[in-house]
């Protein structure tokens, strides 16, 4: 009779653990999703804020040559006005 016992304990422990291993896949499946998702989100908007700063560059390079091309208009100007007086 022990040996009965002990194979239906060993039984329903085998049952628990497979229960368990199964709920552990699971979860390790679900998280591994989630981080996924997470990291292909961050490397999306990485790449929108990268493009957003690109343009921005541009534009402010455009803007620091326009207005040193004015500073030096300004300044042949003056020259001009110096050299013949």
């Amino acid at each position: 009779m022990a040996t009965k016992t002990r194979k239906i304990k060993q039984t329903t422990i085998e049952k628990v653990a497979h229960g368990v291993l199964g709920l552990a896949t699971k979860a390790n499946g679900f998280a591994l999703n989630t981080i996924e998702k997470a990291f292909t989100t961050s490397f999306k908007m990485t790449e929108k804020g990268l493009g957003a700063t690109n343009m921005l560059i541009k534009k402010g390079l455009e803007i620091s040559a326009t207005q040193q091309d004015l500073v030096f208009d300004v300044l042949k100007g003056i020259k001009k006005k110096i050299v013949k007086k």
